[in-house]
């Protein structure tokens, strides 16, 4: 969705060397602002075979956000900048877009004698809710992964991630040293790692002050809620894995925003214990958002970054829009990038939604091989439905009554071993009166 809008601003010969703004108003939920200008800058003389161009005009470009901050300026070397959250024109910060004023700053350089007309068009784009694929758990050099913190966004972004999440344990990385990159999104991240159980903190800034020690269950729910105040999303990661990273503070320690129901590439007896406490949870009338993440350290066998795909329904790239979708349930799992995606949506409701009792869902899974199962869950049921050969997609429609909750996987045989689960959905909840 965008809007356009243009406007024509008459520069004359004694404006000239001074600069002055020209405001526009930008709505909220904004992903990204396109600014253009012309002028006639060159005056064209032909003599013979000979034209001669001279500079009668220059104009330099600069804007300033509602808050009255400093966005960046181009001089008059562009004809055309873009402004956003993720992939400014360089000279233009990277920032998320405000709602309000803003204002062109034009600055007279030059102004032939009888003025210019200066013509700005200005394109407004904004936030539409997509998917958006990546990892949530991830090590670099700066802890015990293998790779620096530019090579695993080069790898990620041969897997086809739209984002990843750095985990490393109790550090949090330096942002100076975070690289640029316009198609992949970084959030920073660690994962608070104790004795008695791992949690990932991902947050734009430093999540926790003081150094990550505790000694006892109080003091580990006084740090994990100091970084929940810092803005930190908290997530548990494999919370049943044995024998040594389990979460044992014991799960209502504290109010956690998600919990990692799938670590690593496979459907693990750890993962499976905790999809299984997680459906008990669900049936027992409990919200809770779920993803997954690779736990990535080093490339191997089955360990690349994506094994398993998070993939979020989020309004944009940008971290907080990313983050708001983790917390809010609206997510699927997926074994590897290229593993069966999923649609399920009750008219503007989504995974993670509630919706009133009756509500209609509709679902459709692609993607799929024949032979695959699809599994419509609910706190009174299991369905399955396998898929015949030659089949890429499922859809169905299913009303919401007289349950708590409808969710999706899917599963597979592979390589000759019993069906596993390939993919998986947060649900959509029903109203309960």
């Amino acid at each position: 969705m965008s809007g356009e809008s243009s406007m024509r601003i008459r520069i004359s010969k004694n404006q000239e060397r001074t600069y002055f703004k020209v405001p526009f108003d930008v709505p909220a939920d904004v992903e990204r602002l396109d600014i253009g200008y012309q002028y006639t800058r060159y005056s064209l003389t032909a003599s013979g075979n000979v034209t001669t161009r001279r500079e009668i005009n220059i104009i330099d470009l600069a804007v300033e956000r509602p808050d009255g901050s400093f966005a960046g300026a181009s001089g008059s070397n562009r004809k055309e900048i873009t402004l956003s959250a993720m992939d400014s024109t360089p000279g233009y910060a990277r920032a998320p877009i405000m709602q309000g004023r803003w204002q062109i700053i034009l600055g007279a350089y030059h102004v032939m004698d009888d003025g210019v007309t200066v013509a700005i068009d200005i394109r407004i784009i904004h936030k539409t809710l997509r998917r958006f694929f990546g990892d949530t758990h991830m090590h670099t050099t700066h802890s015990d992964g293998a790779l620096s913190v530019q090579e695993l966004v080069t790898l990620s972004k041969q897997q086809g991630l739209d984002f990843m999440i750095l985990t490393d344990h109790n550090i949090y990385p330096d942002l100076h040293f975070l690289p640029e990159c316009d198609a992949l999104t970084i959030i920073p991240g660690m994962e608070w790692t104790h004795y008695q159980g791992h949690a990932g903190l991902y947050c734009q800034t430093q999540p926790i002050r003081n150094p990550f020690c505790v000694n006892d269950a109080q003091q580990a729910k006084a740090k994990l809620t100091e970084a929940q105040a810092a803005g930190a999303t908290l997530v548990l990661n494999h919370p049943f894995s044995e024998p040594e990273c389990g979460w044992r503070f014991g799960l209502d320690l504290v109010d956690f925003d998600a919990v990692e129901v799938w670590n690593g590439p496979l459907m693990t007896d750890s993962n499976a214990a905790c999809l299984a406490w997680w459906h008990e949870q669900l049936c027992a009338g409990k919200h809770i958002p779920v993803i997954g993440g690779s736990d990535f350290h080093r490339i191997g066998v089955m360990t690349l970054p994506g094994l398993p795909t998070t993939a979020l329904y989020a309004m944009s790239r940008e971290p907080d829009d990313l983050l708001h979708a983790i917390r809010a349930g609206h997510a699927y799992v997926k074994m590897t990038p290229d593993a069966p995606d999923i649609d399920m949506h009750c008219a503007d409701s989504i995974m993670g939604d509630s919706i009133p009792m009756g509500g209609v869902v509709d679902v459709s899974i692609w993607g799929l091989r024949g032979g695959d199962v699809v599994c419509r869950i609910t706190d009174r049921e299991c369905h399955t439905a396998e898929m015949p050969p030659d089949t890429v997609r499922y859809s169905e429609t299913y009303e919401v009554a007289d349950m708590r909750f409808v969710r999706y996987e899917v599963k597979r045989k592979m390589g000759g071993l019993p069906s596993v689960t390939v993919a998986l959905t947060n649900p959509i909840y029903a109203e309960v009166k």
